[in-house]
C-alpha cells in the first residue's frame, strides 16, 4: 500500500516511519545521528555538546587528543596523575612534529598580537601543516615560513596588515621572506594570492591622522575610479590608499603634510609623492596647496 510522502511521520520513541491516514509502518529500526538535545545559540551548544573540542589547524594534532584532568584528585593519585601527564604530553609530541608545535605556537602569538580573526589563525595553521608536510623546513627559516603563513592568511580573508609588520614582529627580512614565499609557492604550486583593496587601508590611516568620515568616503571614491581605469593594478595598495587620503584631505580643508599622511600609513614620502602626481594625472585634478 503507497501512502502520500505528506502524510508520512516520524515516532522518535520507536524508531518508525509511519502513515497518518492508514496506520501503516513504512519502514523501522531508523537510527538518529542527531543529538538528542536542542540548542537555540553557541553559548547553549558549548554546554550541551559532549563530543569534545572542534577540529582545528592552530594546534599539530588538530586539537583531538586528550588531556589528563589534575582536578579533584586525592593527595595520593595526584603526583602519579602528574606523571601519568608528563608522559602522555611527551608521547603526543613526536620528534617529527617538534619543530611544528614551535612554529604553530608562535604563529599563534604573532596573530593574537596582530588582533586577527580565529579565521585568520586556522588558515596560518593549514598553510603551516602544508609546508611541515611538503618542504624540509630548517630550523633557522623557521620565523620565514610563519611569517608566509601569516600572511598569505590575511590577503585570503582580506585583513588589512601590512606585510612589514609581520615581518618585524617575528624578526624576518623581506629578502629571507621572498625567498621562502618563491619555495613554497614551488612546492604547494598555489596560486598568487590577490593584493587587498586598497579601500580597506583606508579608515586605520585615517583615524591615526584624526580626518572625517567625509575625508574617507571621498578617498574610497577616488580609489572606486582609480580602479575602474586599471591604475591600481600591480601597485602597492597601501600607498594608493595614503596618497588617496592625501588627496581628499586637501580637497576637504581638512589637509595633513605629505610626512604625516607617510608615517601613519608606514610608507616613505617618496611613495606618497609619486602616487600623488600620477593619481592627480589619471584623475585630472587640480590640487591648490
Amino acid at each position: 500500500m503507497s501512502c502520500d510522502p505528506e502524510h508520512i511521520v516520524f515516532d522518535a520513541i520507536r524508531g518508525e516511519q509511519i502513515c497518518i491516514e492508514s496506520g501503516e509502518v513504512i519502514s523501522d529500526h531508523i537510527t538518529i545521528n542527531s543529538p538528542e538535545w536542542r540548542a537555540y545559540n553557541y553559548d547553549e551548544w558549548l554546554k550541551r555538546s559532549r563530543a569534545g573540542a572542534a577540529h582545528t589547524y592552530k594546534v599539530h594534532d588538530h586539537g583531538l587528543s586528550t588531556d589528563i584532568d589534575l582536578s579533584k584528585r586525592k593527595y595520593r593519585e595526584y603526583s602519579k596523575m602528574v606523571k601519568l601527564r608528563y608522559i602522555h604530553r611527551k608521547m603526543r609530541v613526536s620528534k617529527k612534529d617538534k619543530k611544528l608545535v614551535e612554529a604553530l605556537a608562535t604563529m599563534n602569538r604573532v596573530c593574537a598580537i596582530l588582533r586577527t580573526p580565529e579565521v585568520v589563525k586556522e588558515t596560518a595553521g593549514m598553510f603551516l601543516k602544508k609546508i611541515f608536510d611538503s618542504l624540509t623546513v630548517k630550523k633557522n627559516k623557521i620565523n620565514a615560513y610563519i611569517a608566509a603563513a601569516v600572511i598569505i592568511a590575511l590577503r585570503k580573508h582580506g585583513i588589512p596588515v601590512r606585510h612589514t609588520e609581520v615581518l618585524r614582529y617575528l624578526n624576518v627580512s623581506a629578502d629571507e621572506y621572498w625567498r621562502v614565499r618563491a619555495e613554497i609557492s614551488l612546492a604547494l604550486g598555489g596560486k598568487a594570492v590577490a593584493l587587498i583593496d586598497p579601500r580597506r587601508y583606508i579608515p586605520q590611516i585615517a583615524t591615526k591622522l584624526g580626518l572625517s568620515a567625509d575625508v574617507q568616503l571621498l578617498a574610497s571614491k577616488i580609489i572606486d575610479i582609480l580602479k575602474k581605469r586599471g591604475f591600481t593594478e600591480g601597485k602597492d595598495p597601501v600607498g594608493i590608499a595614503a596618497a588617496s587620503i592625501y588627496i581628499a584631505s586637501i580637497l576637504m580643508n581638512e589637509k595633513r603634510t605629505q610626512k604625516e599622511v607617510a608615517e601613519a600609513a608606514q610608507v616613505t614620502e617618496v611613495t606618497i609623492r609619486n602616487r600623488y602626481r600620477d593619481m592627480i594625472d589619471k584623475l585630472m585634478i587640480e590640487v591648490k596647496l
